[in-house]
């Protein structure tokens, strides 16, 4: 077997202690974190109480789609992701994976 095959194959393999979470649990918990960075990016600025519109409209997008992020029905696109980074600074691996931070 060549390295190239091998090094294809062990990447497609899970990790042997990577647990795999349903796509809802997944969007779930991002919505969480999505949630808590609003409040916090609103406290950050001065407006404890940013709304998801208010939120929505920094990013350039509508409310109610920035609600469906929120809500977990749906997960953003990459734009979207870049707008929120763009404008909170916040670590995207962070939102995405776990722990939110602010990026280097």
């Amino acid at each position: 077997m060549s390295r190239e095959t091998c090094a294809l194959r062990c990447a497609n393999e899970p990790m042997p202690n990577a647990r795999k979470l349903p796509a809802s649990d997944i969007r779930e918990h991002f919505a969480t974190r999505l949630r808590m960075l609003r409040s916090a990016f609103g406290r950050e600025i001065g407006k404890p109480g940013l709304t998801q519109k208010e939120f929505a409209e920094m990013l350039e997008i509508e409310g109610e789609r920035y609600g469906t992020y929120e809500r977990g029905l749906r997960e953003p696109p990459l734009s979207v992701l870049v707008s929120i980074r763009a404008v909170t600074g916040v670590n995207l691996n962070g939102l995405i994976a776990g722990e939110i931070d602010r990026a280097a």
